[in-house]
C-alpha cells in the first residue's frame, strides 16, 4: 500500500492565514519584514508556505502579546535561524520590558494621582456661574 504524503510546501497565503488567525495582508506584511521566508511558487504563482509557517506566525504573535517588536522579534529568529540559541536574547529583552513596564506605570500612577486631584476640584469651582477664560477650557489649560 502506497501512503500519499503531502508535499512540504503546499498551504496558499489564505489557509495559513486563517490557520495562524492572521489576515493575508499581515503574512505578506511579515514577508516584507524579513520575519517569514519568502515562500516557494506555483505555477500560477501562488505563495506556497509549509505548514511550519504557521508555527511561527503563531511564535511571533505571542512574542508581540508578550510586548516584543516585530524588529526584536526578527532579531529572535534570526539568531536561531543562524544556529545560535536565542534564549538569553529573550530574557535580555524580557528584562528591558519589564523595567520599560515598570516606569510606565510609575508615570501613569503619577498621572492619575493629578488627574483625581483635577477632577474632585472642578465641581467646586462652581463652573455654572463661571465662564471659561481659556482659549477652549481653562480646566484643562490650567493643569501643569
Amino acid at each position: 500500500m502506497t501512503v500519499r504524503t503531502r508535499p512540504v510546501n503546499t498551504l496558499k497565503v489564505g489557509q495559513v492565514a486563517a490557520e495562524a488567525g492572521v489576515g493575508v495582508q499581515t503574512l505578506h506584511y511579515y514577508e516584507r519584514l524579513g520575519l517569514l521566508p519568502k515562500p516557494n511558487r506555483s505555477d500560477a504563482n501562488y505563495r506556497l508556505y509549509s505548514s511550519e509557517t504557521i508555527r511561527r506566525v503563531r511564535f511571533i504573535k505571542k512574542a508581540q502579546a508578550l510586548g516584543l517588536t516585530l524588529d526584536e522579534t526578527k532579531q529572535i529568529l534570526d539568531l536561531k535561524a543562524h544556529g545560535r540559541e536565542p534564549c538569553l536574547k529573550v530574557a535580555e529583552l524580557g528584562e528591558k520590558h519589564l523595567h520599560e513596564i515598570d516606569a510606565r506605570l510609575a508615570q501613569l500612577r503619577a498621572y492619575r494621582r493629578a488627574l483625581a486631584q483635577a477632577v474632585s476640584a472642578w465641581p467646586k469651582k462652581n463652573l455654572s456661574a463661571r465662564k471659561c477664560a481659556g482659549e477652549f477650557c481653562d480646566l484643562i489649560e490650567r493643569l501643569p
